[in-house]
């Protein structure tokens, strides 16, 4: 892991002498934001949204540089060169940033949204976004956006999954977070850790035998070239964060700060606007490109719910989060008792 940040540091030295003042004629203020999804990707072309704003609202004093693609190294690697002030803005998954803080777990909870709209209200929430921030003061980073990555579906390259039994045996591609590990094992098959620029390669070798994915995610990183099934039960929301290093933000004057979060804030409701057309328009791809979806009978479902949420018991998640996220619920159920205050 050590020589791995080594060499994403290197790649960072020539661009992180930003944040201070450059030739007239020329941006103020240079932001280098890394992303580890493809240009064609919704989260980028949100990103690209947020450039344009923060351009036009600073009259070109703030120019955001995207560098899409894992060209400056996955997220787990951006995350922790944020952390350490060698990265302006980090991009990626909600997941990979679980070596560094835990405190967007709660998001990963299996079914603990009701559905999209829920989750958008948790997310805009401003006691949500002060208990989140509280915990990153400390991991030397804020947050500045999220997009959505929606929730997750099952995604399998031989045969069709329809029950979490049918999950037995087969190994299926997790992120870095402890809790899509946890759901995976609740569902009866084996977590394989495989950083996103390798999941592809995964698939086509069978190192690993699916996914979890929405399918907008899924198409653009083209994976519906390996994978052949789809089930459709959402059972993992995640979040495309972007998190600013707090060293490089705090050398900021207020008025930038305030247009980073101003653009921030509309590229936010832009993205969850394109997400949707993108997610509708990734069904529609993988089914044109010979795939099988299949939608769980209700009983199925509460199978899969049942299974999922008994990973909230111990999951270190605190019952302060799991609280906040469950009071914006329109159907409130009961709370799964015995969660811990660890974080």
């Amino acid at each position: 892991m050590h020589k791995k940040l080594s060499s994403v540091f290197k790649r960072l030295v020539m661009l992180c002498a930003i944040a201070t003042p450059v030739m007239a004629a020329e941006p103020e203020y240079v932001l280098n934001f890394s992303n580890v999804m493809a240009p064609s990707h919704d989260s980028s072309l949100g990103i690209e949204r947020f450039a344009e704003l923060v351009h036009e609202r600073s009259e070109g004093r703030i120019k955001v540089r995207h560098y899409p693609g894992g060209q400056l190294g996955s997220d787990t690697e951006t995350f922790a060169a944020a952390q350490q002030g060698m990265m302006h803005i980090a991009g990626g998954s909600s997941a990979n940033v679980v070596n560094i803080t835990r405190a967007f777990e709660v998001l990963h909870l299996p079914y603990i949204f009701d559905d999209r709209a829920h989750s958008h209200r948790v997310l805009d929430s401003e006691r949500f976004q002060a208990l989140i921030n509280e915990q990153l003061a400390e991991n030397g980073l804020v947050w500045l956006l999220t997009f959505e990555y929606g929730f997750r579906n099952v995604f399998t390259v031989k045969n069709p999954v329809m029950e979490p039994a049918d999950v037995a045996g087969l190994k299926l591609r997790a992120s870095r977070s402890p809790l899509e590990i946890k759901a995976i094992e609740a569902f009866g098959g084996t977590a394989v850790t495989v950083d996103w620029p390798e999941v592809y390669t995964g698939l086509r070798f069978g190192i690993v035998d699916g996914h979890g994915q929405p399918y907008g995610t899924t198409i653009s990183a083209r994976h519906h070239e390996v994978l052949r099934y789809s089930l459709e039960n959402g059972f993992q929301y995640y979040a495309f964060l972007g998190l600013a290093s707090r060293k490089q933000w705090e050398r900021l004057p207020d008025w930038a700060q305030k247009i980073l979060i101003e653009s921030a804030r509309d590229a936010e409701q832009y993205h969850r606007k394109i997400w949707a057309e993108k997610d509708a328009s990734g069904r529609e791809a993988f089914i044109a490109a010979g795939g099988t979806v299949n939608t769980p009978t209700p009983q199925a479902l509460a199978r899969w719910k049942e299974a999922g949420r008994s990973t909230w018991k111990n999951s270190g998640v605190s019952q302060a989060l799991i609280q906040t996220v469950r009071d914006q619920s329109l159907q409130r159920p009961a709370i799964v008792a015995n969660s811990t205050d660890s974080e």
